[in-house]
């Protein structure tokens, strides 16, 4: 299909017409600031500015309106929903123009930072994390106040050789959790050391891609997973010891659209023009209204608001004589984050948030989970419980918290290593996506696996069910109403979509704005915003291919990102761009370049003389 974009006589962009001739249109004062925009979906924002351009008010489809403040730099200081009645989100800065204050209601989240620009103390609702970095900003120790320490130890390039962590409290006792890594001479992870005995081994292929991952213990392959790659980073199958091989098909524009398992049962993901997804070779069993609302499911039917939120989803087709079965609805926030869920059976699911867009409590019946965080992943999850009291007209929730669990992450990346829960500690495995696998108790045991189809729905799940809920990168799962809290919005594994329009709109990089990742196997989306490539980077990232270190302690560090190959000098804190290799495309520097290094005079006197300098 062709994606068609109109500007006007000062090359101002005023319209996106999709493949189905759908519009996305800019209305735009005298300035060339947008005061309006329709949607896809013909529903239409409009913005009121200030003198100086700001938005000041957002009116909504639904009404809604949304208003902003200012300080005297233009930083955002209040948000406000005059109709909605919701809480006001507040937001201060430091002098250096950091954010030191987020509010959202009840909710309050403070940070401090060093010299360096970096956070050293994050307070939220009482509770404190500390943090230490080395003279490079790599981070070495994290202390919080509620039981967690983990400490940090580099080898001179900075890349992480153990790692150990505590957490747990007087009453759940203390667990510990520690890991050794090896790296090979490009930075890459190629040897995990796991409690219990428990090793995983990697091997990846010329261009920086996981082709092999083996656990194993006592000297005894236990597990053992291969990756076959085609062109674009394409994933063709996945060869696993215990369930067999799965394939993978893909459109000539890399859209994954097929699985083959093990079990010869086939998966279809097939996509229209405009990216919206069927389940079904012949792309009968759903129907989409304009702008990817998605309106019929096979049996189900859906509803949405004026803002392109989910606001029902049953079976049926709603009209008097069928009715709604099995129904579930959602009720949402003014600022698009969901807030209860309404299931079948009548329960409530609702739902808390910082003013950050971090989920701080789930509540459930006689049940209250919630999260403390550090940075963009959760740190701390406990539960309380909650009674109902009928004289208040309200619930009552206990201070005691039980069920007390540390979260630890790999190092600047949403993919989960471990759990610390009750004083006992677990190792987490995760596959080529950063989708956790398996897991591990501290004697080497494995006490869970799970398996997922290409949507992120549970194939196979053995060992303690529900044990880690996390799916894809950034999402934590719900099984109280089958969505996947993907910080700024809400993922459906059986939709395999959103179920909500992307709040930064066209930013997303996605027309369609319910639309997930294009390719499930090498992509992914931590924050429900924009795709990012499965190393936890931008799709353009940079890939190294060499490493040395000449006689002035300089790190020597050939890389390639889209721009091509470049030579960097590293020490300390001192980096700068020694030379930039031209004559050579990318795909062809990942290729070609190791081997060119050795033979190429003008490539090997760069480094020579980076070497000598």
């Amino acid at each position: 299909g062709v994606v068609n974009f109109r500007y006007d006589r000062e090359e101002r962009l005023r319209r996106v017409t999709n493949e189905k001739l759908q519009s996305y249109e800019f209305t735009l004062d005298a300035v060339g600031n947008v005061t309006a925009e329709k949607g896809f979906d013909g529903a239409v924002r409009h913005y009121l500015r200030d003198r100086g351009g700001r938005v000041i008010r957002e009116t909504l489809p639904s009404g809604t309106e949304r208003e902003y403040g200012y300080d005297a730099c233009s930083r955002v200081t209040r948000v406000s929903y005059p109709t909605a009645g919701d809480p006001d989100q507040t937001y201060a800065y430091g002098l250096s123009g950091r954010l030191v204050q987020a509010s959202r209601g009840e909710s309050t989240v403070e940070f401090a930072y060093n010299s360096l620009g970096l956070p050293i103390r994050e307070t939220a609702d009482g509770n404190t994390i500390l943090r230490t970095y080395d003279h490079t900003g790599r981070i070495l120790t994290l202390d919080s106040t509620t039981g967690a320490s983990l400490r940090y130890t580099r080898n001179g390039y900075g890349e992480l050789e153990g790692f150990t962590a505590t957490g747990g409290s007087d009453a759940d006792g203390a667990g510990a959790w520690e890991s050794s890594h090896r790296h090979d001479t490009l930075g890459f992870e190629v040897e995990r050391i796991l409690p219990g005995g428990v090793v995983r081994s990697f091997a990846y292929d010329d261009i920086g891609r996981l082709v092999d991952a083996r656990t194993r213990k006592d000297s005894r392959t236990r597990h053992m997973r291969r990756y076959r790659w085609g062109v674009a980073d394409r994933l063709l199958s996945v060869e696993d010891s215990r369930r067999g091989e799965t394939r993978y098909s893909y459109t000539p524009t890399g859209q994954l659209d097929r699985a083959e398992y093990p079990d010869g049962r086939e998966q279809w993901r097939k996509s229209d023009p405009v990216g919206n997804l069927y389940p079904d070779p012949d792309m009968r069993l759903r129907r989409y209204l304009s702008g990817g609302r998605l309106e019929q499911d096979g049996e189900w039917h859906c509803e949405y608001d004026g803002d392109g939120n989910l606001t029902e989803r049953y079976l049926g087709t709603g009209k008097w004589l069928d009715g709604k079965k099995d129904r579930w609805r959602y009720r949402w926030n003014a600022d698009g984050s969901l807030a209860k869920v309404v299931r079948p059976d009548k329960r409530e699911v609702e739902f808390t948030y910082d003013a950050l867009g971090r989920r701080l409590s789930k509540s459930f019946g006689t049940t209250v989970t919630r999260w403390m965080w550090n940075g963009n992943v959760p740190l701390h999850q406990w539960k309380q419980r909650r009674e109902y009291s009928v004289m208040e007209d309200r619930w009552n929730t206990d201070t005691e918290r039980r069920d007390m669990t540390v979260w630890l992450f790999d190092e600047e990346s949403f993919v989960p290593m471990a759990m610390i829960k009750e004083g006992r500690s677990y190792s987490i495995l995760t596959d080529q996506l950063g989708t956790p696998t398996e897991a591990y108790d501290a004697e080497g045991n494995e006490v869970w696996s799970r398996v997922l189809d290409m949507d992120g729905n549970v194939i196979e799940e053995t060992g303690n069910k529900g044990m880690v809920p996390f799916l894809f990168q950034g999402q934590y799962y719900d099984c109280e109403t089958g969505l996947a809290y993907n910080r700024f919005r809400y993922y459906s594994p059986k939709m395999g979509m959103y179920v909500s329009q992307d709040p930064i709109r066209l930013t997303g990089r996605i027309l369609n704005l319910y639309g997930y990742v294009c390719n499930t196997t090498y992509l992914c989306d931590p924050f429900g915003l924009v795709y990012q490539s499965h190393n936890h980077g931008d799709v353009n990232d940079s890939v190294t291919i060499l490493r040395r270190q000449n006689i002035r302690n300089y790190q020597i560090e050939v890389h390639v990102d889209s721009h091509g190959p470049h030579i960097h000098l590293d020490r300390g804190t001192r980096q700068e761009r020694y030379i930039n290799i031209s004559g050579m495309s990318n795909e062809q520097a990942l290729r070609e370049l190791p081997n060119k290094l050795r033979r190429e005079s003008s490539v090997s006197a760069a480094i020579n003389n980076a070497l000598n300098y």
